[in-house]
């Protein structure tokens, strides 16, 4: 079976591309400049708007969408055209003639148990139990010996093995058990299809909790994440999927985002969760509207502001600017869309030339994206500060001591005094009074206070 996915002719290629379109325009618009759980519970809201398909062998049921969504091409070394296509054994099988109708030594196969929700007989409760997503054509008795398994990587004996399912002893977190593990060519489709579940039923309480958890996010644990993200990892998303994808959403009116776009999965769970993701061209990181500081400076320093920019299908160069404070300056104003796609450092520099915080927006702009801005701060502070406090004051008076001048150590252009007994830059312990008194001072720059006693 090894290889046999990448053995489509050039005429079976052509084909296929004729016969199924692009992902519709805006389907993923909501779901867009999001991250991590946000981004998957965006896309639950626009998965779990599909069509219940009618579960059988009946004409416009399960068995119906069989044939469009799991059956061979032309140009596969061993398996005909036409020809059933099973994930779970290599037997070569045929849909019955006419347009309804099942094969007898087949089931249709919960790729995901559907014990694990709870249901068990038809007619099923659940969407999920209907789901043509994770719903495919099974041998009858490869499907039997998987029963409701978890995913596993089987390490110990095998009950059951037909050269594609194998059944047998896995670990799983840090128990033994019996786990299903189907060959190593669809090991990715059946992360993509768990994955796609967890994302479209994300509010169900799971009955069995050995790879899902019964919350919005992560919805699994930590056995069930580590094993998919491996999967989906090591099998890369194959044209069968791209094209059961079309074939089901033509059904069923929904998608599975992990087909159209493998990346998701890292934005999700693995490498890149808590960075936003763009269904089509944009900027990741940094992420609009984000404040980013720069350390403190010292007059006369400069400062490194260290950003990280990382895009997607971003086509052509990214141009740079910064409005506001000249005391930020860029290493360069244009960044070319393969450093932006893979990633680049991009340093600001903050060289403040005045003491104080200082403001300015960072933009990254493009002809196929939505910009991107930033705001950007620095604090500049002197070199050393100087303690400023009233000089000539005593802290007791007499009532009947003579007014007296207020003055600051250090010259402060347009200083204000106010208190008790305080007529411009005077202070009268007689129009004070008797009692404790509290004389402030302020300017541009500074302010303060001393505590007066007269007696």
């Amino acid at each position: 079976m090894t290889g046999k996915r990448i053995h489509l002719t050039f005429l079976s290629l052509f084909i296929v591309s004729l016969l199924f379109a692009d992902i519709p325009v805006g389907y993923y618009t909501n779901a867009s400049g999001k991250s991590g759980a946000e981004l998957k519970t965006s896309l639950y809201q626009i998965l779990k708007e599909h069509k219940r398909i009618p579960y059988g062998s009946a004409y416009g049921s399960t068995w119906t969408v069989f044939r469009k969504s799991d059956v061979y091409p032309s140009g596969i070394t061993g398996h005909p055209e036409g020809s059933i296509w099973d994930m779970y054994s290599d037997i070569v099988r045929y849909f019955p003639s006419g347009q309804s109708g099942s094969n007898r030594e087949m089931n249709i196969e919960h790729s995901v148990p559907k014990s694990w929700w709870g249901d068990s007989q038809s007619p099923f409760k659940k969407d999920a139990s209907y789901d043509l997503h994770h719903l495919v054509p099974s041998d009858a008795s490869a499907n039997s010996a998987k029963s409701n398994y978890p995913l596993g990587e089987i390490t110990g004996s095998v009950s059951f093995s037909n050269g594609v399912s194998t059944v047998g002893i896995a670990t799983i977190g840090v128990t033994t058990t019996r786990a299903f593990e189907p060959a190593d060519e669809y090991k990715g489709d059946f992360a993509r299809m768990y994955l796609y579940l967890v994302t479209c039923y994300q509010d169900y309480t799971w009955a069995v909790t050995s790879m899902f958890a019964s919350n919005t996010y992560p919805t699994l644990t930590d056995y069930g994440k580590s094993l998919l993200l491996k999967w989906h990892r090591q099998d890369p998303v194959s044209q069968k999927e791209k094209n059961r994808n079309e074939a089901v959403y033509s059904f069923q009116y929904n998608r599975n985002p992990f087909i159209d776009y493998p990346d998701l999965v890292e934005y999700i769970w693995g490498d890149h969760y808590g960075e936003i993701f763009y269904f089509g061209a944009g900027i990741s990181t940094p992420i609009d509207g984000e404040l980013y500081v720069a350390p403190v400076a010292y007059l006369g320093q400069s400062r490194e502001l260290p950003l990280m920019v990382k895009g997607g299908l971003i086509s052509s160069a990214v141009d740079v600017s910064i409005g506001g404070n000249t005391c930020f300056k860029l290493p360069t104003t244009s960044l070319s869309s393969d450093e932006v796609n893979r990633g680049i450092r991009y340093v600001v520099t903050y060289a403040p030339s005045s003491i104080g915080i200082h403001s300015a927006l960072l933009t990254f702009s493009g002809s196929n994206f939505n910009k991107v801005t930033i705001p950007v701060k620095g604090v500049c502070a002197p070199a050393s500060i100087e303690r400023i406090y009233p000089v000539g004051l005593k802290s007791v008076y007499s009532a009947s001591d003579s007014s007296v001048s207020l003055l600051l150590n250090v010259v402060d252009a347009g200083v204000t005094w106010s208190g008790d007994g305080v007529s411009g830059n005077t202070f009268s312990p007689s129009e004070a009074g008797k009692g404790t008194h509290v004389i402030r001072w302020k300017s541009a720059s500074n302010s303060g206070n001393i505590r007066i006693i007269v007696k």
